[in-house]
C-alpha cells in the first residue's frame, strides 16, 4: 500500500471520518476531485457521455435517492454518481427497479 494512503487512512481513522472498503482513503470527495476522476475518465478511448440536460436530469434522481452516500456515493455500486451519470453506457444500479 502507498505510504500516502496509510498516512490518509490513520488520519481518516483518527477523524472519525468514513473509509472506502476497497481502499481505506477518505469516501468524502471534494468537487476538484471529482473532476480530476472524471477527465481520468474522458481520457479513455471511446467513451461516450450524455447531453447536459441528461446529466442533470440523472443526477436530479441520484442525488434524491436514499442510496446516495456522503453525496456523491451510490451505495449499491461504489461508484462516485458524477461520473457514472454523466456516461452515456451507465445506467442506474438501483435494484429491480433503476431510477434512469
Amino acid at each position: 500500500m502507498d505510504e500516502s494512503v496509510k498516512n490518509e487512512q490513520i488520519d481518516n481513522d483518527q477523524a472519525g471520518e468514513p473509509v472506502c472498503k476497497g481502499c481505506s482513503v477518505s469516501v468524502r470527495l471534494s468537487p476538484d476531485e471529482i473532476k480530476k476522476l472524471f477527465g481520468e475518465t474522458l481520457r479513455v478511448k471511446n467513451v461516450k457521455t450524455v447531453t447536459e440536460e441528461e446529466y442533470q436530469r440523472r443526477l436530479a434522481l441520484c442525488r434524491s435517492c436514499a442510496s446516495l452516500q456522503y453525496g456523491t456515493t451510490c451505495l449499491h455500486c461504489g461508484c462516485i454518481v458524477e461520473i457514472r451519470a454523466k456516461l452515456a453506457a451507465s445506467h442506474c444500479p438501483y435494484p429491480y427497479d433503476p431510477k434512469w
